[in-house]
């Protein structure tokens, strides 16, 4: 991230950023729009269904299966088609080569990037994760609410999250579109907590 302002600004104050992601595997990137509170996605998991990686995965000529739990699988074993690892698979198209996207935005317009692993983001939507950082006081607070909650739903896997302030930080406009959806499934889980002790 890199401000173009002139002069220059530190990126949380730029009015003009020029932001570019190098992106592989299933971590995710989100932009909160300042005016409205909606989810920007700017990464897509390159789970060998996605979009992308079944144009490219096409022309090796491997195959997608689907496991008994219904969860698409290249070659039956590889969930990510783009990772470090794998290196029995690499003749099969997976590869450790990032996909890099540029974009030049008004800082103003995003009030913060979140970035999530994925054992965030199978528990909880896009939408929730822009959501929960919504009236935290700093970008650490934020952070750790979506952490918390993703704990609070019974993440087993690693629950990792940085926010990342904008221009537009502390100024979320729209409304929080979720809470009654949080609340309900927060519920849900502390109800059947409870079932479970009783047994």
């Amino acid at each position: 991230m890199q401000s173009l302002d002139n002069p220059v600004q530190p990126f949380y104050a730029a009015q003009k950023i020029s932001l570019t992601t190098a992106h592989l595997g299933d971590t995710k990137i989100l932009l909160c729009n300042k005016h409205t509170g909606k989810v920007e996605p700017l990464t897509e998991k390159h789970h060998a269904e996605s979009r992308v990686e079944t144009t490219r995965l096409r022309r090796l000529g491997g195959q997608l299966i689907t496991d008994s739990f219904g969860e698409s699988r290249w070659m039956g074993a590889i969930e990510n088609t783009r990772s470090f690892g794998d290196g029995d698979f690499k003749p099969f198209g997976v590869t450790a080569e990032p996909e890099i996207k540029h974009r030049v935005m008004n800082g103003g317009d995003y009030a913060y990037m979140v970035l999530v692993t994925d054992g965030i983001s199978t528990l909880i939507s896009n939408q929730e994760i822009i959501d929960l950082a919504r009236t935290a006081n700093s970008p650490q607070r934020a952070a750790q609410a979506i952490v918390n909650f993703a704990g609070d739903l019974g993440a087993e896997d690693n629950c990792t999250c940085m926010v990342v302030p904008l221009a537009g930080w502390g100024s979320v406009g729209g409304k929080d579109e979720t809470e009654a959806r949080r609340e309900y499934r927060k519920g849900k889980v502390s109800a059947l907590s409870s079932r479970s002790r009783r047994m």
